[in-house]
Protein backbone atom coordinates (compact mmCIF):
# COMPACT_ATOMS: atom_id res chain seq x y z
CA UNK A 1 0.00 0.00 0.00
CA UNK A 2 1.76 3.23 -0.69
CA UNK A 3 -0.82 5.09 1.14
CA UNK A 4 -1.56 4.20 4.77
CA UNK A 5 -4.66 4.99 6.10
CA UNK A 6 -4.57 5.75 10.00
CA UNK A 7 -5.93 3.19 12.35
CA UNK A 8 -7.46 3.23 15.93
CA UNK A 9 -6.80 0.25 17.86
CA UNK A 10 -9.44 -0.29 20.20
CA UNK A 11 -8.66 -2.64 23.38
CA UNK A 12 -11.15 -2.69 26.32
CA UNK A 13 -9.26 -4.46 29.32
CA UNK A 14 -10.40 -5.33 32.74
CA UNK A 15 -7.58 -6.84 35.43
CA UNK A 16 -5.04 -8.58 32.40
CA UNK A 17 -1.97 -6.75 33.28
CA UNK A 18 0.03 -9.82 32.04
CA UNK A 19 -2.09 -11.03 28.87
CA UNK A 20 -2.74 -7.07 27.83
CA UNK A 21 1.21 -6.67 27.63
CA UNK A 22 1.59 -10.02 25.21
CA UNK A 23 -1.01 -8.37 23.11
CA UNK A 24 0.82 -5.11 23.12
CA UNK A 25 4.00 -6.36 22.07
CA UNK A 26 2.30 -8.30 19.52
CA UNK A 27 0.55 -5.10 17.98
CA UNK A 28 4.46 -3.05 18.00
CA UNK A 29 6.34 -5.89 16.15
CA UNK A 30 3.48 -5.81 13.22
CA UNK A 31 4.73 -4.25 10.25
CA UNK A 32 2.44 -1.69 9.78
CA UNK A 33 3.69 1.77 10.31
CA UNK A 34 3.86 2.81 13.72
CA UNK A 35 2.85 6.79 12.86
CA UNK A 36 -0.15 5.57 11.11
CA UNK A 37 -1.73 3.68 14.03
CA UNK A 38 -3.06 4.92 17.16
CA UNK A 39 -3.36 2.61 20.27
CA UNK A 40 -6.64 3.14 22.49
CA UNK A 41 -6.83 1.62 25.60
CA UNK A 42 -10.38 1.15 27.91
CA UNK A 43 -9.89 0.20 30.85
CA UNK A 44 -13.33 -0.78 32.94
CA UNK A 45 -11.81 -0.59 36.43
CA UNK A 46 -8.94 -2.43 36.76
CA UNK A 47 -7.72 -3.16 40.24
CA UNK A 48 -4.34 -5.57 39.22
CA UNK A 49 -2.07 -2.83 38.43
CA UNK A 50 -3.01 -3.46 34.66
CA UNK A 51 -2.75 0.34 33.92
CA UNK A 52 0.23 1.37 35.72
CA UNK A 53 2.02 -0.69 33.57
CA UNK A 54 1.32 0.43 30.32
CA UNK A 55 3.58 2.64 27.53
CA UNK A 56 2.69 6.09 27.94
CA UNK A 57 2.48 6.68 24.24
CA UNK A 58 -0.54 5.08 24.28
CA UNK A 59 -4.37 6.69 24.56
CA UNK A 60 -6.10 5.92 28.10
CA UNK A 61 -9.81 6.12 29.08
CA UNK A 62 -10.19 5.14 32.63
CA UNK A 63 -13.85 3.51 33.73
CA UNK A 64 -13.98 3.49 37.58
CA UNK A 65 -16.04 0.42 37.51
CA UNK A 66 -17.14 -2.58 34.59
CA UNK A 67 -19.08 -0.82 32.00
CA UNK A 68 -19.66 -3.83 29.87
CA UNK A 69 -17.55 -4.55 26.66
CA UNK A 70 -19.57 -2.86 24.00
CA UNK A 71 -19.90 0.98 26.06
CA UNK A 72 -15.91 0.41 26.33
CA UNK A 73 -15.71 0.32 22.53
CA UNK A 74 -17.49 3.15 21.58
CA UNK A 75 -15.79 5.05 24.64
CA UNK A 76 -12.54 4.39 22.46
CA UNK A 77 -14.15 4.80 19.09
CA UNK A 78 -15.65 8.30 20.16
CA UNK A 79 -11.94 9.06 21.42
CA UNK A 80 -10.24 7.75 18.05
CA UNK A 81 -9.27 9.46 15.08
CA UNK A 82 -8.50 6.86 12.78
CA UNK A 83 -10.24 6.23 9.24
CA UNK A 84 -10.74 2.39 10.50
CA UNK A 85 -11.30 1.18 13.89
CA UNK A 86 -9.29 -2.10 15.18
CA UNK A 87 -11.45 -3.73 17.38
CA UNK A 88 -9.06 -6.49 19.73
CA UNK A 89 -9.32 -8.25 22.64
CA UNK A 90 -7.00 -8.46 25.88
CA UNK A 91 -5.56 -11.58 24.85
CA UNK A 92 -4.76 -11.50 21.83
CA UNK A 93 -1.39 -12.19 19.84
CA UNK A 94 -1.20 -11.42 16.11
CA UNK A 95 1.21 -12.22 13.23
CA UNK A 96 2.97 -9.20 12.13
CA UNK A 97 1.04 -8.69 9.10
CA UNK A 98 -2.39 -9.46 9.90
CA UNK A 99 -2.96 -5.35 10.39
CA UNK A 100 -1.80 -4.76 6.73
CA UNK A 101 -3.13 -7.62 5.18
CA UNK A 102 -6.82 -6.48 7.00
CA UNK A 103 -6.79 -2.63 6.09
CA UNK A 104 -5.27 -3.98 2.37
CA UNK A 105 -8.57 -5.72 1.61
CA UNK A 106 -10.71 -2.84 3.16
CA UNK A 107 -9.32 -0.12 0.59
CA UNK A 108 -9.54 -3.03 -2.30
CA UNK A 109 -13.18 -1.83 -1.98
CA UNK A 110 -15.25 1.09 -0.23
CA UNK A 111 -18.28 -1.23 0.42
CA UNK A 112 -16.37 -3.47 2.33
CA UNK A 113 -17.29 -2.41 5.99
CA UNK A 114 -15.98 -5.06 8.00
CA UNK A 115 -12.88 -7.67 7.78
CA UNK A 116 -11.81 -10.04 9.80
CA UNK A 117 -9.39 -12.58 9.44
CA UNK A 118 -8.08 -16.52 10.35
CA UNK A 119 -8.52 -16.78 13.95
CA UNK A 120 -6.35 -19.71 15.62
CA UNK A 121 -6.87 -20.93 20.00
CA UNK A 122 -3.63 -19.40 21.80
CA UNK A 123 -0.68 -21.87 20.86
CA UNK A 124 -1.96 -23.75 17.95
CA UNK A 125 -3.38 -24.44 14.43
CA UNK A 126 -6.41 -25.13 15.56
CA UNK A 127 -9.06 -23.31 14.22
CA UNK A 128 -11.73 -20.76 16.59
CA UNK A 129 -15.07 -20.21 15.77
CA UNK A 130 -14.28 -20.84 11.87
CA UNK A 131 -17.60 -20.29 10.92
CA UNK A 132 -18.69 -18.15 8.19
CA UNK A 133 -22.79 -18.01 8.58
CA UNK A 134 -25.43 -17.67 10.75
CA UNK A 135 -28.40 -19.49 11.03
CA UNK A 136 -31.05 -17.53 12.97
CA UNK A 137 -33.45 -20.63 13.29
CA UNK A 138 -30.92 -22.11 15.47
CA UNK A 139 -28.85 -19.36 16.97
CA UNK A 140 -26.59 -16.93 16.65
CA UNK A 141 -23.55 -19.63 16.19
CA UNK A 142 -21.73 -19.80 12.99
CA UNK A 143 -21.94 -22.73 10.84
CA UNK A 144 -20.29 -23.27 7.51
CA UNK A 145 -17.16 -24.58 8.23
CA UNK A 146 -16.12 -24.98 4.17
CA UNK A 147 -13.42 -22.56 2.55
CA UNK A 148 -11.43 -21.79 5.56
CA UNK A 149 -8.49 -20.61 3.36
CA UNK A 150 -10.07 -18.53 0.87
CA UNK A 151 -10.77 -15.07 0.56
CA UNK A 152 -14.86 -14.39 0.73
CA UNK A 153 -17.94 -12.54 2.09
CA UNK A 154 -19.65 -13.94 5.37
CA UNK A 155 -22.07 -12.91 7.84
CA UNK A 156 -20.21 -12.21 11.36
CA UNK A 157 -16.67 -10.98 12.16
CA UNK A 158 -15.73 -11.41 15.92
CA UNK A 159 -14.62 -8.76 18.37
CA UNK A 160 -10.89 -10.43 18.67
CA UNK A 161 -10.28 -9.16 15.12
CA UNK A 162 -12.41 -7.22 13.45
CA UNK A 163 -11.39 -3.78 11.16
CA UNK A 164 -14.07 -1.17 10.83
CA UNK A 165 -14.64 1.41 8.55
CA UNK A 166 -15.37 4.06 10.28
CA UNK A 167 -17.44 5.73 8.08
CA UNK A 168 -19.89 3.22 8.26
CA UNK A 169 -20.33 3.71 11.74
CA UNK A 170 -21.77 7.20 10.74
CA UNK A 171 -24.45 4.86 8.82
CA UNK A 172 -25.59 2.47 11.10
CA UNK A 173 -24.57 3.73 14.25
CA UNK A 174 -21.96 2.53 17.00
CA UNK A 175 -21.80 -0.46 19.16
CA UNK A 176 -25.14 -1.93 20.85
CA UNK A 177 -24.72 -1.13 24.62
CA UNK A 178 -27.33 -3.25 25.26
CA UNK A 179 -25.11 -6.02 24.68
CA UNK A 180 -22.74 -5.80 27.73
CA UNK A 181 -20.51 -8.36 26.92
CA UNK A 182 -21.27 -11.51 24.03
CA UNK A 183 -23.33 -10.53 20.68
CA UNK A 184 -22.60 -7.23 20.36
CA UNK A 185 -19.66 -7.76 17.40
CA UNK A 186 -22.45 -10.11 15.61
CA UNK A 187 -25.26 -7.45 15.80
CA UNK A 188 -22.77 -4.85 14.33
CA UNK A 189 -22.34 -7.16 11.20
CA UNK A 190 -25.85 -7.69 10.78
CA UNK A 191 -26.57 -4.10 10.90
CA UNK A 192 -23.76 -3.47 8.43
CA UNK A 193 -25.16 -6.37 5.87
CA UNK A 194 -28.53 -4.79 6.16
CA UNK A 195 -27.09 -1.71 5.40
CA UNK A 196 -25.39 -2.88 2.05
CA UNK A 197 -21.95 -3.33 3.69
CA UNK A 198 -19.60 -6.67 2.87
CA UNK A 199 -18.21 -8.56 5.81
CA UNK A 200 -15.43 -10.01 4.51
CA UNK A 201 -13.48 -13.00 5.67
CA UNK A 202 -9.56 -12.67 4.82
CA UNK A 203 -7.46 -16.02 6.07
CA UNK A 204 -3.96 -14.56 5.27
CA UNK A 205 -4.63 -12.19 8.70
CA UNK A 206 -4.05 -14.37 11.55
CA UNK A 207 -4.63 -14.08 15.38
CA UNK A 208 -4.08 -16.45 18.52
CA UNK A 209 -6.93 -15.75 20.71
CA UNK A 210 -6.66 -17.18 24.73
CA UNK A 211 -10.56 -16.59 25.06
CA UNK A 212 -9.77 -16.02 28.73
CA UNK A 213 -13.35 -14.29 29.08
CA UNK A 214 -14.86 -17.43 28.11
CA UNK A 215 -13.31 -20.27 28.59
CA UNK A 216 -13.93 -21.33 32.16
CA UNK A 217 -17.77 -22.38 31.81
CA UNK A 218 -18.57 -20.61 34.91
CA UNK A 219 -22.19 -19.33 35.69
CA UNK A 220 -21.03 -15.90 35.47
CA UNK A 221 -19.24 -16.75 31.71
CA UNK A 222 -22.65 -18.52 31.10
CA UNK A 223 -24.94 -16.41 31.58
CA UNK A 224 -22.99 -13.25 29.53
CA UNK A 225 -23.31 -15.91 26.91
CA UNK A 226 -26.73 -16.69 27.16
CA UNK A 227 -27.59 -13.06 28.03
CA UNK A 228 -25.94 -11.48 24.49
CA UNK A 229 -27.29 -14.44 22.55
CA UNK A 230 -30.85 -14.36 23.66
CA UNK A 231 -30.72 -10.57 23.17
CA UNK A 232 -29.33 -11.05 19.76
CA UNK A 233 -32.17 -13.33 18.38
CA UNK A 234 -34.93 -10.96 19.85
CA UNK A 235 -33.12 -7.90 17.97
CA UNK A 236 -32.61 -9.94 14.59
CA UNK A 237 -34.65 -12.96 14.39
CA UNK A 238 -38.19 -13.09 13.23
CA UNK A 239 -40.93 -14.07 14.86
CA UNK A 240 -40.82 -17.95 13.07
CA UNK A 241 -37.51 -18.31 14.09
CA UNK A 242 -38.11 -16.88 17.61
CA UNK A 243 -40.62 -19.82 18.17
CA UNK A 244 -38.66 -22.22 16.62
CA UNK A 245 -35.57 -21.66 18.31
CA UNK A 246 -36.49 -20.60 21.97
CA UNK A 247 -37.76 -24.52 22.61
CA UNK A 248 -35.07 -26.39 21.27
CA UNK A 249 -32.33 -23.78 23.19
CA UNK A 250 -34.21 -24.67 26.06
CA UNK A 251 -34.51 -28.37 25.47
CA UNK A 252 -31.00 -28.87 24.35
CA UNK A 253 -29.90 -26.91 27.12
CA UNK A 254 -30.83 -28.39 30.18
CA UNK A 255 -27.70 -28.90 31.53
CA UNK A 256 -26.80 -24.96 31.93
CA UNK A 257 -30.72 -23.89 33.01
CA UNK A 258 -29.69 -21.66 35.97
CA UNK A 259 -27.74 -19.47 33.77
CA UNK A 260 -30.53 -19.41 31.09
CA UNK A 261 -33.04 -19.02 33.18
CA UNK A 262 -30.88 -15.71 34.60
CA UNK A 263 -30.38 -14.85 31.57
CA UNK A 264 -34.25 -14.60 30.37
CA UNK A 265 -35.22 -12.98 33.22
CA UNK A 266 -32.83 -10.56 32.35
CA UNK A 267 -33.96 -9.67 28.90
CA UNK A 268 -37.61 -9.63 29.90
CA UNK A 269 -36.86 -7.13 32.86
CA UNK A 270 -34.54 -5.15 29.29
CA UNK A 271 -37.23 -5.92 26.95
CA UNK A 272 -38.20 -2.13 26.41
CA UNK A 273 -34.72 -1.32 24.99
CA UNK A 274 -34.50 -4.48 23.60
CA UNK A 275 -37.72 -3.79 21.51
CA UNK A 276 -35.87 -0.14 20.53
CA UNK A 277 -32.74 -1.76 19.36
CA UNK A 278 -35.18 -4.13 17.03
CA UNK A 279 -37.04 -1.08 15.42
CA UNK A 280 -33.63 0.64 14.69
CA UNK A 281 -32.61 -2.57 12.51
CA UNK A 282 -36.05 -2.78 11.29
CA UNK A 283 -35.28 0.56 9.91
CA UNK A 284 -31.71 -0.45 8.16
CA UNK A 285 -33.58 -3.25 6.62
CA UNK A 286 -35.84 -0.81 4.98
Amino acid sequence: MENYPLVSIVIPTMNREKSLIETLNSLFKMNYPKNRTEVIIVDNGSTDGTIEELPSKLKLIKNKNNKGFAPALNQGIKASKGEYIFVTNDDVVFDRNCLSELVKLAQSDKKIGIVGGKMFFKNSRIMALPGFRVNLWLGYHPFDLEGQNRTREMDVATGGCMLIRKSMLGKIGLFDEGFFFCGEDYDLCFRAKYAGFKIMYYPIAIVWHEFLNTSKKSFNSLFAHYRGKFRFMLVHASLPQLIFFFPIQLTVGTKNLAPMSKAIIWNIKNFNKTLESRNKVNELKK
